[in-house]
């Protein structure tokens, strides 16, 4: 199972920028990576599959983790990438949304929430792994994890301030570039816990 999560882990940074490739202007720095799976696109049923799976092995394979060492934080960081494989992932597979920002229907108001609150959970963990690591006195994986936190969270920031229309005309309205980086920044951290386990 671990070994299955850092294909995932690594399949879920790459597989982006292949399937970009069939979506005529797609830009990834500007674009979220929901837009790849949206109504409009033309990659929307590989995009969204994958999204299921991937979310699927987001609720298991922390599970495994848990089993090895089931502390109260392990419970924590279990449910917190449960909960992200759930809104993040397998959500917004389900309910992919419309790319036109003017048509807001139900399912792309279920989209963006469920993906909030994953994202947020999911920017959680890497601060429990630094708070595990250091219990276990693993004192390099746990400044490993802290600085993982820190980029991580600023990272997210940046992503947040983009969407405000004072910062439309500066570097932080390339939405997709820091989600992206929010994204690597945590599962880099991810795949080398798995590695180290």
């Amino acid at each position: 199972m671990k070994i299955l999560w850092i294909i995932i882990l690594v399949a879920d940074n790459l597989l982006p920028f292949l399937l970009a490739h069939f979506y005529p202007n797609y830009k990834h720095k500007e674009m979220a990576l929901s837009v790849l799976g949206s109504r409009q696109s033309p990659v929307k049923w590989i995009y969204n599959v994958w999204c299921i799976i991937s979310g699927i092995v987001f609720c298991i394979a922390p599970y495994e983790l848990y089993k090895e060492n089931s502390s109260g934080l392990m419970i924590a960081i279990w449910v917190l990438l449960a909960i992200y494989g759930i809104g993040c992932e397998i959500i917004s597979g389900f309910c992919p949304l419309n790319e036109n920002k003017q048509d807001e229907d139900a399912l792309t108001k279920i989209h963006g929430g469920a993906s909030a609150i994953g994202f947020m959970t999911l920017l959680v963990v890497p601060l429990l792994l630094a708070i595990l690591q250091f219990q276990a006195t693993n004192i390099i994986m746990g400044v490993i994890s802290l600085v993982s936190f820190i980029v991580a969270f600023a990272f997210f920031c940046f992503f947040i301030m983009g969407e405000k229309e004072k910062f439309a005309n500066t570097v932080l309205r390339y939405g997709g570039l820091w989600q992206r980086l929010v994204l690597a920044s945590c599962y880099v951290l991810l795949a080398v816990w798995c590695i180290t386990k």
